[in-house]
């Protein structure tokens, strides 16, 4: 079964990716207005309601809610999945890559204070999975980071598309950080020992789709890659938990 929730997560994710960039390109008039009738505008919201519910319905049946007495460090099994620690390097990398990005021609105060939060996050996230690697136990604390970027990354890209009137435009990438940070929200809970397993795969299976949709976007080099980094570090995590 966990064979078949990757494969499913990865076309989802996929189908996703493709209906976004066929939208971009023939969704608009020359005038940037959302043409009206636009098949892959209409198919890509379909697409992200049946993910929500194949993989909402997956989280209440196949899994139980974890025994507080279990270490997250058990719940989050790393050692015995080699993808996983792929992904979220990979993720945390292209972080990395995103913040660095981000910094030429911009160094206003809030661009540096965004592009600090993303690097300690990738370097959190590094130190979160090596550690988990190996069987350790980490504080919740360091897993709230990634929280505060994208919650400040959140407040930056409703700034920047508040003044914009096409949904259809604006949408996804506004989705996929609200979904990261539940995501990550969720996950650090759980190293809380407050967490809900049960109700946090769900959330990450979307976190992942969305990013990878907005990513798809292509606004510039470092959108691209911080949506697709955040994207894979919850991949990565999903795939830890055996869900996928």
């Amino acid at each position: 079964m966990r064979k078949t929730n990757r494969l499913v997560l990865a076309l989802l994710a996929l189908l996703a990716v493709v209906l976004r960039i066929l939208q971009n390109r023939t969704g608009y008039d020359e005038l940037g207005l959302a043409k009206s009738g636009n098949l892959p505008g209409i198919l890509l919201p379909v697409v992200l309601a049946a993910a929500a519910l194949w993989f909402g319905f997956l989280s209440i049946t196949m899994l139980a809610e974890r025994d507080p007495a279990v270490s997250p460090a058990m719940y989050f099994l790393f050692s015995e999945e080699k993808a996983a620690t792929a992904l979220s390097v990979t993720g945390a990398f292209l972080i990395l890559l995103g913040g660095a990005l981000s910094l030429p021609g911009d160094t206003s105060r809030g661009n540096l204070l965004a592009a600090a939060f993303v690097f300690v996050s990738a370097a959190c996230v590094l130190c979160a999975v090596f550690a988990l690697v190996r069987l350790r136990e980490i504080s919740g604390v360091v897993l709230l980071v990634p929280v505060c970027a994208l919650v400040v990354h959140l407040i930056f890209l409703y700034r920047a598309d508040a003044s914009d009137p096409v949904l259809a435009r604006i949408y996804i990438e506004l989705l996929a950080v609200a979904a990261l940070t539940l995501s990550a929200l969720e996950r650090a809970a759980i190293f809380f020992r407050s967490g809900l397993p049960r109700a946090w795969p769900s959330v990450c299976a979307m976190s992942v789709i969305l990013g990878l949709t907005a990513a798809a976007d292509f606004a510039s080099p470092a959108h691209a890659a911080l949506f697709a980094g955040f994207a894979l570090v919850e991949a990565g995590f999903l795939c830890a938990t055996g869900f996928v």
